[in-house]
């Protein structure tokens, strides 16, 4: 692969990185104040999510893949008309689809809610229901702007989706609030901002696909696969995609479905397990997210039509180094991250929604522990995922890339039941209870990322160990995550206080300290190339200026 290619890849990656980023950034500022207004009632605007999350990956989850991969090789191929009619068959299925989990929702949200446990979602999830509907329309456009290799339009159409779920959502919340309305009907109109963010992304899309000049390939051979073949060549890359997807949200929302009334199995009142499950989800479960999701995910996003490009034109060779360098760049990302999450987990809460959140709990043994102290516990235990869930959301695409997509589905399904045995088993254990949720994550995404090394290994991808992929980075993390620990425990003995103003300190000069003795490490022990600095965001910069200082080789 050239190194112009390869960068190309990487600039992809990151306009999505930072298109994630700042949509991260704006969910947690529109979580931060939701939580302080509704308090108990996160429990219900949680619970609606879960099951709009749900319907959303299984109606869009495949399609979007199956459209970018098909119109990048299309593309790569010349075929201009070939991809036009791609898009449009997409836009059709898309449609359909949507609508049909769109009216799904609807009509059988009060069951939906009595069949959770979560009563008074019910509004909640009437209200994003339409959202499903205009998301598929979206990911049609979005899929066949990736497939040619424009990251922007889906970038600028998060941005505008997140920006008015802020303020519309917030918004209408608080007017809500106002009147006096129910903790019910005030999640309701929170969730209003998504619903109306995805419409106005959905507006702008339609706008840019007809007025861009940068939607179209070059015409270089006027042959095209007919209609039936082109929706078999869809139907069979999306239906494994979409299960894939839809089985490790499915793994999420078995969360939704098990946990509360595992709680309350246990002996826990319905409140202080509505307490624990909303403490959980909305503290703890949303920033676990925030940094593969932002970080990531976008390799996966933008590695899939790269690597159906580079095969669709026969270059093996190039396809393989895409394949080694989104590994490697995946675990570089995530490593540091899950060491110094598992151990800034607490403060990093306190900072975003303060150490007084919520009510305290009331646990079986008599004793009580606030929902901040509860939430940090278990997103430390998630923090140790993060590297397993980058991973598998890099294999995944890897395998989808190279015409394997049925290996990740049977992957993701194992452990997303691995999840829900998790879920049965250990919630209902007194002494684990809550934290028996974020351990069965941990646990689906390591079996699902063990499986999918045997399955990329059966299609012929070699030299994908981890010992020699991760050991030197692993290491690195490790030490990082040590001398933060040590930095954090010194900093809570010298700066007093719980506030926001406090534990912010303690965070950014634990977390200045361990980024910088994970860069440090990685150059001692060489465990980063010359090569893979310059495909960073300024690499070459960077790289020149390492190897001025003798730090590179």
């Amino acid at each position: 692969m050239t190194q112009r290619s390869n960068k190309s890849f990487l600039v992809e990656a990151s306009i999505i990185s930072i298109s994630n980023f700042a949509v991260k950034i704006i969910g947690v500022l529109f979580s931060i104040p939701l939580s302080n207004l509704l308090d108990s009632g996160m429990d219900v605007f949680n619970a609606a999510y879960s099951v709009y999350a749900m319907l959303y990956m299984i109606s869009t989850a495949g399609l979007p893949v199956a459209t970018s991969r098909l119109v990048a090789a299309s593309a790569k191929r010349g075929r201009a008309y070939e991809v036009a009619r791609i898009y449009k068959l997409c836009l059709w299925m898309f449609g359909a689809v949507g609508f049909v989990f769109f009216g799904a929702m609807f009509i059988f949200a009060d069951k939906i809610a009595l069949w959770t446990a979560h009563y008074d979602s019910v509004y909640a999830m009437r209200v994003i229901a339409p959202t499903l509907f205009f998301i598929c329309i979206v990911s049609a456009i979005r899929g066949y702007l990736q497939g040619l290799r424009n990251m922007v339009p889906t970038a600028v159409s998060q941005f505008i989706e997140a920006f008015f779920k802020l303020t519309i959502g917030l918004g209408m919340a608080y007017w809500s609030h106002s009147r006096g309305d129910s903790q019910a009907v005030q999640a309701a109109y929170a969730v209003l901002g998504i619903t109306v963010g995805v419409f106005v992304g959905m507006i702008y899309l339609v706008i840019y696909k007809r007025v861009s000049k940068k939607v179209v390939t070059s015409l270089t051979d006027t042959g095209s696969e007919s209609t039936k073949l082109l929706i078999n060549k869809l139907v069979k890359v999306a239906i494994p995609v979409t299960v894939t997807s839809s089985a490790l949200y499915l793994s999420h929302f078995a969360d939704t479905i098990i946990v509360k009334k595992a709680l309350i199995g246990t002996g826990f009142s319905e409140k202080s397990a509505g307490l624990m499950y909303g403490a959980y989800t909305t503290l703890a479960t949303k920033l676990a997210d925030l940094l593969p999701s932002t970080f990531v995910f976008p390799i996966a996003v933008s590695i899939l039509p790269a690597i159906s490009g580079a095969l669709a034109a026969k270059n093996e060779a190039e396809a393989k180094d895409y394949i080694h360098s989104s590994m490697r760049i995946s675990g570089i990302i995530a490593l540091p991250c899950s060491a110094l999450l598992f151990v800034l987990s607490r403060p990093l809460i306190c900072v975003l929604f303060g150490s007084g959140w919520g009510s305290t709990i009331s646990l079986l043994n008599g004793n009580s522990i606030e929902p901040v102290d509860l939430a940090a516990k278990g997103l430390s235990i998630l923090a140790v995922g993060i590297f397993f869930i980058s991973l598998v959301s890099t294999t995944n695409a890897l395998l989808q890339a190279i015409g394997k997509a049925y290996f990740p589905m049977l992957s993701v399904t194992v452990g997303a039941l691995s999840l829900i045995l998790c879920d049965l088993v250990l919630v209902r254990n007194n002494s684990i209870h809550i934290y028996g949720a974020p351990i069965g994550t941990l646990v689906c995404y390591i079996v699902a990322y063990s499986l999918n090394l045997v399955f990329l290994k059966k299609a012929g991808v070699n030299n994908l160990s981890p010992i020699r992929l991760f050991l030197k980075p692993m290491t690195s993390a490790v030490v990082s995550g040590g001398v933060c620990y040590a930095i954090y425990t010194l900093c809570t003995i010298f700066i007093k206080g719980d506030g926001r103003g406090a534990n912010l300190l303690v965070l950014f000069i634990s977390g200045i300290f361990g980024i910088l003795t994970y860069v440090v490490s990685m150059l001692v022990l060489k465990g980063i190339t010359e090569k893979e600095v310059r495909l960073l965001p300024m690499g070459n910069r960077i790289a020149d200026f390492l190897i001025r200082r003798k730090l590179l080789k």
